[in-house]
């Protein structure tokens, strides 16, 4: 019985988000999406910065070069490990963004951080 619990908490979700379709997956605790415009992570990191702070989030850290990024923010009111982290990274011609929950997974959460990023990108 609790194997079968954890077998179904632990399935993967696909879904399509923003006005262009952009798959993305939901794998705890990681969503991750694929996009093919050419954007550059620090457009990533630029679209997940502001997203994340009108959502209510601080922002703890962030890198980003042209083909790379990693913004790490923390939630409202919660603790340093309490938090989501936005990665960017080259994936063929396109680029891949994950985005992962800590310390507990939360697919709505992260669709929503993704929603935001996604209109800000004008995706």
């Amino acid at each position: 019985m609790i194997a079968a619990l954890l077998a179904v908490g632990c399935r993967s979700t696909v879904a399509t988000q923003g006005h262009h379709g952009v798959r993305a997956t939901w794998s705890p605790p990681v969503l991750s999406a694929t996009l093919d415009d050419p954007i550059r992570a620090t457009d990533i990191a630029a679209a997940a910065e502001v997203a994340l702070r009108r959502m209510g989030y601080t922002i703890a850290e962030r890198h980003s070069s042209i083909d790379r990024a990693t913004v790490t923010a923390l939630t409202p009111g919660g603790t340093r490990v309490d938090r989501i982290v936005v990665k960017a990274e080259p994936d063929v011609r396109d680029i891949r963004v994950e985005i992962i929950t800590r310390a507990r997974p939360d697919e709505d959460r992260a669709r929503g951080v993704l929603d935001e990023m996604l209109v800000l990108l004008g995706q």
